[in-house]
This record gives C-alpha cells, structure tokens and sequence, in this order.
C-alpha cells in the first residue's frame, strides 16, 4: 500500500491544491490528514471540503481544536489568535460542525498518526529535538509515528540498541530493526527555509519512505490573506518560507 500523510494545511487553498494533484499523480492508495486544516490563511471552507473529500483519516489539530474550544486560544501567539478569529466569523457551521468528530490520534497496522505527539496528543508539545523524541519513543507502539505540528520535516530514529539519531533525507529504507518518528512537514505554512509544500509518502510494499516538495502559486494565497485583512506577517512568511 501507498500512503499519502498530509499536515497543517491551514487554509491554504493553492497549497493543497497542488498537493493533492500531486498525490494523484503518485498513484496513492489512500491519504491520511495530521490535523490544522485551518488557521493562517484565507480559504478555510475549501480547504476542509476537500480533506473531506480526499482524506480516509483526518485527525485533529491545535488550530482545528480552538475552533471548537476557544478555551485553547490563550495558548496562541496573537497573530494565530487573530486569525483563528477570522476563520470562525467565515466558517460555514457545517464545516465548524465537522472538527467535532475528529480524533486525536489513531493507529492504522504499524502505522500511528498524531498530529504533535504520540504521549498526549492533546497538550500540543512539539518534538522539537532528540531528547523530546527519546521520551516520546516509549508512548507509541509499532515502528512508525508520523507526526506534523512544528511544519519542519524531519526523521527521528531510535534502532534496536536504543541509540537515537535524526535525518533529513528526502527519501529511505525504513529498517526492520528501528523504530521512527517522521515529522511530514506542511502543506499550507512551511517553516523549513523552502516555501514549497512538504508532504510524506509510505510504501508499505518497499519500506520506503519519500519526503516530496511541491510548488504553487504563493503569490495568489499571499494576495488574498492581505486582501482578507489577515496578520501580514502571516502571509510573508509563507514567501520565504519560515
């Protein structure tokens, strides 16, 4: 089987556009959605119609949640809350009503899925380093944890004598005798110096994992955020990037 696994989207209409396009073209046997399909950027419904629409498992995340527990925004940095605001006064309530079913995580063969951390999915903490990936190694059982939430790609791999390093190859045999947590980087609001979407793909026939990047039109998304009166320091980042 051919897996595609999808994170933080964020309303980002060209971005998922394009990576979808590309999923199709990668011959995807089913596609997994990490969580944060809104927040950010100036398309929320449109993004979630399509998640609906082209996505077998579709988890939770931190944005998604606030936008059913307000509660949540006093975590958020005050560009984020600006625009979790925007989203809910342009959400339809059949969308809103949608992120109420959402989990928030889920496990698929020897596959899991969590949108920030296999320990307490619901607290939000990143896997930011070797260290937080070593405590979080024990919290999960089977060989692979995908996991978004920080929009950086990377791989975190623990082997049979429990020594830990950490990749970045856009592409790997995933060995019988180690275990892996695979950050699958973002779709909407890439935060790794390359403005292209970033989105994963396991071939569970191989072993193979690919990291893939993809362009699109971030000039159109970055017009209409401005235009939307979304925090302009949101649609910048996405020119370069970070």
């Amino acid at each position: 089987m051919r897996y595609a696994i999808i994170s933080d989207i964020h309303s980002n209409l060209e971005a998922l556009e394009a990576v979808l396009e590309q999923i199709e073209k990668e011959q995807i046997d089913k596609t997994f959605c990490l969580g944060d399909i809104v927040g950010y950027g100036p398309n929320p419904n449109e993004c979630v119609e399509l998640i609906r629409k082209n996505c077998e498992i579709i988890l939770t995340g931190n944005h998604d949640y606030a936008c059913v527990e307000p509660s949540e925004l006093i975590y958020f940095n005050r560009f984020a809350k600006q625009a979790i605001t925007w989203t809910l006064k342009n959400l339809s309530e059949k969308n809103l009503n949608f992120f109420s079913n959402f989990s928030f995580k889920t496990k698929i063969n020897n596959i899991n899925l969590v949108h920030a951390n296999p320990h307490t999915p619901e607290s939000w903490d990143y896997i930011l380093s070797i260290d937080d990936a070593i405590f979080n190694f024990s919290k999960f059982d089977g060989q692979l944890c995908f996991i978004g939430h920080s929009h950086q790609p990377i791989i975190y791999i623990e082997n049979s004598e429990q020594k830990y390093i950490t990749k970045e190859e856009r592409e790997m045999e995933l060995l019988p005798d180690c275990r892996y947590i695979i950050n699958v980087g973002s779709v909407g609001q890439p935060r790794d110096n390359n403005p292209a979407s970033a989105f994963g793909i396991i071939d569970t026939s191989t072993n193979r994992y690919e990291l893939l990047r993809v362009g699109y039109n971030i000039e159109k998304t970055h017009k209409k955020m401005i235009k939307a009166n979304l925090p302009e320091f949101l649609a910048d980042r996405l020119l370069i990037g970070k």
